[in-house]
């Protein structure tokens, strides 16, 4: 089976055109790490069977899935904004064809986390994007 979070990361970071480049990463993020951070977690998957099946255990299924991809940066909120805007360049971008196994992504919305109570202020945003695969 699929696993998506590598797809996606690999995706993005194949298809990266900024003249910088952050580190990717899948599942959380590390304050130990180099700055800026991408990184991709699983929020919800939901497997639908296709179609009936006299042997449902071995159906084919559907799976819609949302996954965060969240933008660190450490006192910089112009580098946040560009990655923003490259992650959801590169998602719409390859839509249709996303590779990795997966048929169908996009980027359904995006908000700002910042958390200020650090210094240098870190820089946050939370990208959700829609995935559709097979299994």
């Amino acid at each position: 089976m699929t696993d998506v979070k590598i797809a996606l990361r690999d995706l993005l970071k194949a298809s990266w055109a900024l003249d910088f480049t952050p580190k990717f990463s899948t599942d959380w993020y590390d304050a130990k790490e180099q700055m800026p951070q991408i990184v991709v977690t699983q929020v919800l998957t939901q497997p639908r069977v296709i179609g009936f099946s006299d042997d449902p255990p071995s159906a084919q299924r559907r799976f819609e899935a949302t996954y965060a991809v969240d933008v660190w940066s450490k006192g910089d909120q112009d580098k946040r904004h560009k990655m923003v805007q490259e992650v959801d360049r590169i998602v719409h971008a390859h839509c249709n064809q996303p590779g990795g196994g997966l048929e169908f992504v996009e980027v359904s919305n995006w908000r700002d986390l910042d958390e200020g109570d650090v210094h240098p202020r870190l820089y946050r945003s939370r990208l959700h994007v829609e995935v559709l695969y097979y299994g």
